[in-house]
């Protein structure tokens, strides 16, 4: 069974005193107390201690009793208005009997130092005395003084036919200024005017640190030296209001109709203040969930929302997540739910599929087709043969595969090859063998960043491998892509890589080719 470790003495909080008796030796006390069972049931402690007075330094001297733990004993000292508080650890271990700490210039000469030894779990006084310690002729202690002021709200101020904005300070009454160092802490509060001073100080360095209400609180390393004051003036900041920041991570860009749209979002408490604002999650303008949070100042706080878009959402949607002070959005593109085709057209540009193509539309293993409007290849077309449309606009989307023995893709507006898309005509064989062409055009611009587009062939014995044509009136974006026409036999021949902007420019930042390509264009190209 452990034993009780609270303690109480001079009847100050729960416990029994046993008063066996109280003399006075030079200026000290000495006293026996009684700790009785405050928290838990257990063996009562008893504990004698002695507080001395050697000149400036605190003696305390554990004269009989039970040990306690050095972490749950602290001294404090009161003098000229002005508190102190000594742990006793470092070190760690017990202050048991026999046992004697001092503290050097741990009290106040030529004035009443009222100590207190205390048990700090339960806050019992051990042991007190009121002690008027002589100076020590060889120690010399030093001061820190000055005045907290802290800038009032913005004020504006006319000077002739100007009108400006002057910050204006003021004296800061009740901030509390904490000294620390050299194994002790000093406490005061600024009077009125925000003045402060802390005597007794022994030489060496200190942080000084204030904090009032309403303020940013401040810390600044002061050196103090023998006979010295050392006068540090703060100016203090106010706290910036709440103020809540969103952003919103990872969210997919293009989703079908039914499918789940997972919002991450954060919000984060830039400002100072704890603060309470109402978060709302919208889709297209609709309200679709909300919540309240409370932050404190630099707290932030993730929050995970969820969309599921019906048939009346396809098309892009904006989603937002707005706190009272910001908004973030992210765009997605909704689609119509997949069904067993492979590509649909949208006459009238609101997202929805006005036809759609599946296997039955390819005869002899070949898809070819003129159409109005926008093309959209949304999974892996069955073709054996060659793939070719012509149409308004022209798009692949993320992860799919076009695989053909040819492919042509010609668009009036725009040509769109999603990051992630294959174009593909190659193919390999024993003795010989040949791969398609790649030809993509467009009267706009081409964007195939990320994508992959590759006619490689490869056989034993002769292999062939097809051209790969982009030509473009606008620019063309290959940013990051992979473009590969090489062929790999015996006797073997690549094929070219041509690009092509008439009016544009051509980009091919992070892109790879092989073999090198042929780029032609009125602009200028990265």
């Amino acid at each position: 069974m452990s034993r009780p470790t609270t303690a109480r003495a001079q009847s100050e909080t729960v416990g029994v005193v046993l008063l066996l008796g109280v003399f006075v030796v030079a200026a000290g006390a000495v006293g026996i107390a009684y700790l009785g069972d405050v928290t838990s049931g257990g063996d009562d402690i008893v504990v004698s201690a002695d507080l001395t007075a050697d000149g400036t330094d605190l003696g305390v001297s554990h004269l009989g009793g039970d040990a306690l733990s050095n972490d749950d004993l602290a001294a404090i000292v009161e003098a000229d208005g002005n508190r102190t508080r000594i742990a006793f650890a470092p070190p760690e271990g017990r202050f048991g009997p026999g046992d004697r700490r001092t503290f050097a210039d741990a009290l106040v000469a030529n004035a009443s130092n009222e100590v207190r030894l205390v048990h700090r779990p339960s806050g019992t006084v051990i042991e007190r005395a009121s002690l008027a310690p002589e100076p020590d002729p060889t120690a010399e202690t030093g001061a820190i003084e000055g005045t907290v002021v802290g800038q009032e709200p913005t004020a504006a101020v006319a000077s002739g036919a100007a009108l400006g904005l002057r910050r204006s300070l003021a004296p800061v009454t009740g901030a509390t200024v904490t000294v620390e160092g050299a194994g002790r802490v000093a406490e005061t509060t600024t009077a009125a005017g925000g003045a402060y001073r802390i005597e007794g100080v022994e030489p060496g360095k200190y942080d000084v640190t204030v904090t009032a209400a309403g303020f940013v609180s401040a810390t600044r390393s002061v050196a103090v030296g023998p006979n010295e004051t050392a006068t540090e003036r703060f100016e203090l900041d106010p706290l910036a209001p709440a103020e809540f920041a969103v952003t919103i991570d990872g969210v997919d860009t293009q989703v079908d109709v039914g499918e789940p749209v997972e919002v991450n979002a954060t919000v984060e408490n830039v400002g100072d203040e704890e603060g309470t604002q109402r978060i709302e999650f919208t889709a297209a303008g609709d309200e679709v969930a909300n919540a309240t949070l409370t932050l404190s100042g630099g707290e932030s706080r993730e929050i995970p929302l969820t969309w599921r878009p019906g048939p009346t959402d396809v098309g892009e949607v904006e989603l937002a997540v707005a706190s009272e002070d910001d908004t973030a959005t992210a765009t997605v593109e909704v689609v119509p739910a997949e069904t067993d085709g492979f590509a649909y057209i949208d006459r009238d540009g609101d997202g929805s599929a006005d036809e759609t193509f599946d296997g039955a539309d390819i005869e002899d293993g070949e898809f070819e087709g003129e159409f109005d409007g926008h093309f959209v290849v949304f999974d892996d077309p069955p073709v054996r043969g060659s793939f070719a449309a012509e149409t308004d606009r022209i798009t692949v989307r993320e992860g799919v595969s076009l695989s053909a023995g040819s492919i042509e893709l010609a668009a009036e507006e725009r040509v769109s090859i999603a990051e992630g898309a294959v174009i593909d005509t190659s193919s390999s064989g024993f003795l010989g063998a040949s791969s398609g062409d790649i030809q993509i055009e467009s009267g706009g611009g081409i964007d195939a960043r990320g994508a992959t587009v590759k006619t490689t062939t490869q056989a034993l014995f002769g292999a062939d491998a097809g051209d790969i044509s982009l030509s473009a009136e606008g620019d063309v974006d290959l940013t990051n892509g992979a473009f590969n026409a090489r062929a790999f036999a015996l006797f073997a021949s690549d094929g070219d890589i041509e690009i092509e902007s008439d009016d544009g420019t051509v980009a091919t930042t992070g892109a790879w080719f092989n073999p090198e390509p042929t780029i032609e264009s009125d602009g200028d190209d990265d």
